[in-house]
């Protein structure tokens, strides 16, 4: 029975990871000195050695020791970012010595994280790269920034830019959605010449179910705009609430809940927008057939209305 019990304890204990590859001789010198400056409390110069070890060899073990350097020089957003990843690619513990150094890693993420704040980019579909205060970042992942305000920008497409500017805090979540700079008018054509002399022609005046269109429209909009904006301010305030609270940090119900209401923050101004330019236009069209000329001089313009 014993001889019987041999191989199924074998085939019971988990297989053992292959061991790791031989280091180069270049990459084993420069960890020896790397470890020699971190026992003499050189952390720049432990952190500079590491950041050449990774060139070498894009290892775990070398993203860790980053990730842990930074945090120790208080490089808040590159320690996050690298502890990130470092918790990404270490495999699951199999010893008490790896659980504790799994535990650890862990814990250093977590504070690294309460001291930035991660945003999640919704852009435009083709828009890229995506940039935050000019650099560019990988939007498909976390981006870590630190507490103040960013400028989030991508390039469409057809020339334009999609930003967004945003104000956050330490330990925040936020969700960015990009809006796109409106395009771009084409030159409209000059108007036929007038020969001299001739009369000009009297404007015709605009329809009288234009302006009522455009005024309802106007207002329609105005009181829509300002509606979602109440509605929309009044949940933000409540989702940052629900926020601030323990373990809801990284919620992602309460991530879809806060860009639901970015979006409707977005529609609100665009009403408004649309409704203050209908309105503009409402009276430019109502104020123009009554004729407005412009002639100029050589000490100045002269303006004549007539009605």
């Amino acid at each position: 029975m014993f001889l019987l019990a041999l191989p199924l304890a074998s085939a019971a204990s988990p297989p053992r990871p292959p061991p790791p590859p031989p280091r180069s001789p270049r990459v084993a010198a420069l960890v020896r000195e790397a470890e020699a400056a971190f026992d003499r409390l050189e952390i720049a110069r432990a952190r500079h050695l590491w950041a050449q070890i990774y060139e070498l060899e894009r290892s775990t073990v070398a993203i860790c020791q980053l990730g842990q350097l930074d945090r120790r020089l208080e490089r808040w957003v590159d320690a996050a970012g690298e502890l990130t990843r470092c918790v990404q690619e270490m495999r699951p513990p199999a010893t008490p010595m790896e659980r504790r150094l799994h535990d650890t890693r862990h814990a250093d993420l977590a504070a690294a994280r309460r001291q930035v704040t991660e945003l999640r980019v919704f852009a435009p579909a083709g828009a890229a790269p995506v940039l935050v205060d000019g650099r560019i970042v990988d939007e498909s992942g976390r981006i870590y920034v630190e507490p103040g305000q960013h400028e989030v920008t991508a390039a469409l497409p057809d020339g334009r830019k999609a930003r967004s500017t945003v104000r956050v805090t330490a330990g925040d979540a936020r969700a960015v959605l990009l809006s796109p700079e409106p395009a771009r008018l084409r030159p409209a054509a000059p108007p036929p010449a007038r020969p001299a002399g001739a009369p000009a022609q009297p404007a015709a005046p605009p329809a009288p179910w234009l302006l009522y269109a455009g005024s309802a429209a106007s207002g329609a909009f105005l009181v829509s705009g300002i509606v979602l904006h109440v509605v929309a301010s009044l949940q933000d305030s409540a989702l940052q609430a629900e926020m601030c609270k323990p373990r809801s940090t990284g919620n992602p119900k309460l991530l879809e809940e806060l860009h639901a209401v970015e979006v409707q923050q977005h529609i609100s101004t665009a009403a408004l927008v649309a409704g203050t330019a209908l309105g503009a236009a409402t009276l430019v069209v109502a104020m123009l057939p009554s004729g407005a000329q412009i002639r100029a001089h050589g000490a100045g313009a002269e303006v004549r209305f007539s009605w």
